[in-house]
């Protein structure tokens, strides 16, 4: 029973400064969106929010508003090794927003790629037209996956006061509870400092009382001898 209290004690401990961890990871992650050449990510895998349909359809790699899409950062060699139908994100100029679509040409002679919708979200049919052409270095990340309908607590969690909510309040939560924890474990060991003080002194107190009760029968003996003689 002990050592299963000890070990549930340990995953506790271990679940929290795991929270702490990622909560502080996703912070430093979305600090870095307000940059318009920067996706929020953590160790050069990014994540965002769907706005748009226009991604919507059939392929494995489809994805739909309301989704969080995950994406990988590319560097300068990544860049290069880019293929038609690959899915990339870039920071759209005509919208002030990162755009996620397919590729549908790269030249690389003339530096340039162009992306295209797979879903036309106002005649709700794959008639796309293309992106305007961008430099292959505007290209920030590639498409890695997807979650469904996550995206929606995505946009939350990244608004001022969904921030505050899931991510400062629950540290703030954590480390006023781990505050406690010390405060209690600080308390508890001068409880157990003072206790054993009070053994030592009360031990000492004995033997001082075990050695005058000594001397005293000693004493007495020895004043008893005195008057047999």
């Amino acid at each position: 029973m002990g050592k299963l209290k000890t070990s549930l004690k340990i995953a506790m401990n271990i679940s929290f400064y795991l929270i702490i961890i990622g909560l502080i990871l996703f912070a430093v992650a979305n600090t870095k969106i307000k940059k318009e050449n920067n996706v929020a990510n953590i160790f050069g895998y990014g994540f965002l929010s769907v706005q748009s349909n226009s991604m919507f359809g059939d392929f494995d790699d489809s994805f739909e508003k309301g989704d969080m899409i995950f994406v990988k950062l590319l560097d300068e060699n990544e860049r290069e090794n880019l293929l038609v139908g690959d899915i990339i994100t870039y920071y759209d100029m005509s919208i002030r927003a990162f755009n996620t679509h397919r590729i549908v040409e790269i030249n690389v002679e003339e530096n340039y790629l162009v992306t295209q919708a797979d879903y036309n979200q106002v005649s709700e049919s794959t008639n796309t037209a293309p992106d305007q052409p961008i430099a292959l270095d505007q290209a920030i990340a590639i498409y890695d996956g997807h979650i469904a309908n996550l995206g929606t607590t995505l946009d939350y969690v990244q608004s001022p006061s969904g921030f505050a909510v899931v991510v400062i309040l629950p540290v703030v939560i954590i480390l006023f509870y781990e505050a406690f924890k010390l405060f209690k474990n600080i308390m508890a060991l001068n409880k157990e400092k003072l206790e054993l003080k009070y053994k030592e002194d009360l031990d000492k107190t004995h033997e001082l009382l075990e050695i005058e009760k000594q001397k005293m029968r000693e004493a007495l003996i020895k004043e008893l001898r005195q008057k047999e003689e």
